[in-house]
């Protein structure tokens, strides 16, 4: 159904505008004129009047070519071009935008190669005469609009083609929700897609100069030097120290064997930040493998140092009550949000992501997706890479849109745990994409160490892997499986098998440099023997070496 038919209204367009930036193009007088326009501006279904979509075209096919387009040069290319081949150019850009391909990146925009017999209009059946003829060209040269307006007259163009992709895609929805029996969550789930790939479409790659950037950067710093906690610490030192805190538009990732208690240390950076008594820092917690009640549990139970399982059966000690009222209290004013949906798609999240950070002004600080391989992608039951790669963008993409560091966990593959002894975690270790270790700003490994600690108290290896603004390193925890809680540690004493997995490396070393000596002295033999340049190595009274 067209815009038209759909609304009852014209869709939004305005024809002087459209003139002013054609104007400033067929003046010819400068040279990049066409390189201001033609980023913001790929295709001529921007303008809206279909004479101006034709010269458009023109000046594309004329930018291909090298040259630079203007009034004279315009009016005799489409002097030459077949009317009906133009439309179908219009028609084959129509089509495309209606299945949603002719504004990707990946679509090459000259999507409008003529043929000679297009080339080859007689005066009646040409492009220039369907327009009004070379003085309609000489009249759009003419009106109001200059070179210094022409990227601003370009980029309100373009946001007119935005609102009427817009009106068009909404209203595909609205007449599919007339006639289909999809239900409503997934009716909501396209609209989402559909506004994210819209604001997609509204963000272009800017050129900018570099003084520019030098004054951001200067101001960046003296917010920095103003404000040093500007990002969001996780409470825990070491980690602090080396991530410089979490930082706004980051995405992290957590990523642990099942069982090491890659939760359990979610839950603990989130009491970090939402404790921290000198400003109010909302945490929002999307939780889509345990239910909400069962991670208030692990919550009170590790901030209040209660035995999870007690809590959990409901065979606390009356000892204990005293504490737990007083943990519940606390808990009770932490700016804590929590979601427990088990199927909940990236779009919903970014969508509700986006909301909250608007209805708390700003006080949004940390988002937490516990974890990201159970969300749902655009398309269902695709293949894990695609899935898994299509997440990790969005979650990238929101950080940065809101300003706010994510914090994602993700599973591991089954590689780390082949072998004798489970080895250390490496960044190939992630589970679905190599897409979570190129996204993330920070990965961050938990590793337990074997024959350290006891059931009581495990020892906890948490392993920085990789570290976009900073050093990578490791730090040492003790986690209490019993209260399921975190604490600092130092580093273990290191075993003897561990010396020996450390040492092997070094053996190894030595062993080549030790293979390698013989030769070297073989060499050295050699030429202490040979002969002193001005001698002569064939007289027989030479001394004959050992």
């Amino acid at each position: 159904m067209s815009e038209e038919r759909r609304s009852g209204r014209e869709p939004p367009h305005n024809p002087d505008l459209e003139r002013a930036v054609l104007s400033a193009i067929l003046a010819g007088t400068n040279p990049v004129a066409m390189q201001r326009a033609r980023p913001l501006l790929p295709h001529p279904l921007f303008f809206w009047s279909r004479d101006h979509r034709l010269v458009w075209l023109a000046c594309l096919d004329l930018d291909d070519a090298g040259h630079i387009p203007d009034a004279p040069v315009v009016a005799d290319l489409l002097s030459r071009w077949r009317f009906a081949a133009a439309l179908e150019r219009l028609r084959q850009a129509q089509a495309m935008a209606e299945a949603d391909e002719l504004d990707r990146p990946s679509v090459d925009p000259r999507l409008w190669r003529w043929t000679e017999a297009e080339r080859s209009a007689g005066e009646q059946d040409s492009a220039l005469a369907a327009i009004g003829g070379a003085p309609a060209v000489y009249r759009l040269a003419d009106a109001l609009g200059s070179f210094a307006a022409l990227e601003r007259n370009a980029q309100l163009l373009r946001d007119y083609y935005l609102r009427r992709r817009l009106i068009a895609r909404l209203g595909a929805i609205v007449d599919e929700s007339h006639q289909t029996t999809a239900p409503f969550a997934e009716l909501v789930d396209r609209a989402g897609q559909a506004l994210l790939a819209l604001g997609r479409l509204d963000s272009r790659a800017a050129v900018h100069q570099m003084p520019a950037v030098v004054d951001e950067t200067l101001q960046a710093i003296h917010e920095r030097l103003t404000d040093r906690d500007a990002g969001v610490r996780t409470g825990m030192a070491d980690i602090d120290d080396k991530l410089l805190s979490l930082r706004p538009g980051g995405l992290y990732i957590l990523a642990a064997r099942p069982g090491v208690g890659k939760t359990s240390l979610a839950l603990r950076i989130v009491q970090g930040v939402v404790t921290r008594p000198d400003a109010e820092q909302r945490v929002l917690f999307f939780s889509l493998e345990v239910d909400r009640r069962d991670l208030a549990k692990k919550l009170i139970a590790a901030y209040g140092k209660l035995p999870f399982r007690d809590l959990d059966m409901g065979t606390l000690s009356e000892e204990l009550f005293p504490r737990l009222e007083e943990t519940l209290k606390e808990l009770r004013r932490w700016p804590l949000e929590l979601m427990d949906v088990a199927d909940l798609s990236v779009q919903q999240l970014r969508a509700v992501v986006k909301r909250r950070q608007l209805e708390t002004k700003g006080a949004l600080k940390l988002v937490v997706v516990d974890y990201l391989q159970l969300l749902q992608a655009t398309v269902r039951d695709q293949e894990e890479y695609a899935k898994v790669t299509e997440i990790s963008r969005v979650l990238k993409n929101l950080a940065r849109e809101c300003a706010v560091p994510v914090l994602a966990l993700s599973q591991m593959s089954r590689e780390s745990e082949k072998g004798a002894k489970p080895r250390e975690p490496r960044l190939s270790d992630l589970r679905g994409s190599g897409s979570i270790e190129q996204d993330a700003d920070a990965v961050i490994f938990l590793h337990r160490i074997e024959n350290a600690g006891d059931e009581q108290c495990r020892v906890i290896k948490v392993k920085l892997a990789k570290n976009r603004f900073g050093p990578t390193g490791e730090t040492y925890m003790h986690f209490y499986p019993e209260k399921l809680a975190f604490e600092q540690a130092a580093a273990p004493a290191a075993s003897d098998d561990e010396d020996d997995e450390q040492a092997a490396p070094r053996r190894r070393r030595a062993e080549r440099e030790e293979r390698r000596r013989p030769s070297q002295r073989g060499r050295a033999a050699t030429l202490a023997s040979a002969p002193p340049a001005d001698g002569d190595p064939f007289n027989d009274d030479a001394p004959v070496p050992e």
